[in-house]
């Protein structure tokens, strides 16, 4: 076990890019473990180190590029810095663009939160974050987990948020001039959302091989990017279980491929959601939604049905039956003809 030297003050860090002017408060490795931080650091060599909590931590904890670090919680609680009593603009954790997390919990109790005061979520990826155990919580409309890196990688844990108004685990291209595209991949865990469990933004990708997914109110998985479905149940209470986002004018928006996964909606719903990002609306009752044989969804679009041609047997019984056209027109004569008959008998009589 290393015991680094006493900190007296925290390193100042960029940590929140999108305040690039705001420098906040954030522990790193290298200066993480003090007295009272409640952590301890393990120097492997070559820029590698062990995390472990002793005791439930108040960290601003960021993984630097070039650094590969093991967080074990160890059964406590790692959440958010609180910077002058009054606000938490960072996350919990944040891995940046370069560097490698894998997140473990040796005890099982483990959980990593954020403050009511908090801008920012529970985690923030940038790099490559391995998440293999752990509980992933918020009650802020935050993104528990936001991956805008190289690679996320879920085989475990229990994520969960209350938030009424945003998804649960979030993959997102943040900077359109970026080459890298954010790629999510999931093997197991629990997750549950009171809106979307798992949305897949444009110009992303997400490959799911396991997993429980809930939704209350809105989709298990929502998707606008490239999204591969293997296996997992996704059930929503009150909507589809999956929602496809589409873009008429563009056939290459967005892909789904689903295999082998069991899909639970709301009674009055579709298994699949179609919103079209082009006319901004839901279209699903604009499509015949069926998959290939290799798992594609394919959309067909259906026809609105217009006036209904006659068919021959149709023509052949008015013919054969003139009650139905001819009569109708013989009616129509005789009853004029009796009318000119009425009207020359008055004037006869008035004249």
């Amino acid at each position: 076990m290393k015991n680094l030297k006493t900190i007296l003050s925290m390193i100042i860090v960029g940590c929140c890019v999108f305040i690039p002017m705001m420098n906040v408060e954030a522990s790193t490795v290298d200066n993480v473990e003090y007295p009272g931080s409640n952590v301890t650091v393990d120097d492997l060599g070559e820029n590698k180190y062990k995390v472990t909590l002793t005791g439930n931590a108040d960290e601003d904890f960021e993984v630097l590029a070039g650094q590969t670090v093991t967080l074990d919680l160890a059964g406590f609680t790692l959440t958010n810095y609180l910077q002058d009593g009054q606000k938490a603009p960072c996350e919990a954790i944040k891995v940046a663009k370069g560097g490698v997390l894998t997140i473990i919990d040796s005890v099982g109790t483990g959980t990593v939160t954020n403050l009511v005061q908090s801008t920012y979520g529970p985690i923030t990826n940038y790099g490559t974050l391995i998440i293999e155990s752990g509980n992933f919580t918020t009650s802020t409309d935050t993104y528990v987990v936001r991956n805008e890196g190289i690679n996320l990688t879920i085989n475990g844990g229990i994520f969960t948020t209350n938030s009424q108004t945003t998804s649960l685990i979030g993959n997102i291209k943040y900077n359109e001039n970026s080459a890298d595209l954010p790629t999510m991949t999931i093997n197991g865990g629990t997750f549950e959302a009171v809106q979307d469990t798992i949305r897949n933004n444009e110009n992303t990708a997400v490959t799911i091989t396991n997993g429980t997914f809930n939704s209350q109110k809105t989709f298990a998985l929502d998707n606008l990017g490239t999204a591969t479905v293997t296996g997992g149940t996704f059930t929503s209470v009150e909507n589809s279980a999956i929602r496809h986002q589409i873009d008429s004018t563009n056939k290459d928006f967005s892909s789904l491929n689903i295999t082998n996964a069991t899909l639970n909606s709301a009674t009055d719903k579709t298994d699949y959601a179609i919103y079209d990002r082009a006319v901004n609306k839901d279209v699903t009752d604009d499509y015949n939604v069926t998959t290939d044989d290799d798992g594609n969804l394919v959309l067909e679009e259906l026809t609105p049905v217009t006036d209904v041609p006659e068919t021959p047997e149709e023509v052949k019984n008015e013919v054969e039956n003139p009650e139905t056209s001819d009569g109708v027109l013989i009616f129509l004569s005789l009853t004029v003809i009796g009318f000119a008959g009425t009207a020359l008998a008055y004037r006869r009589l008035h004249n």
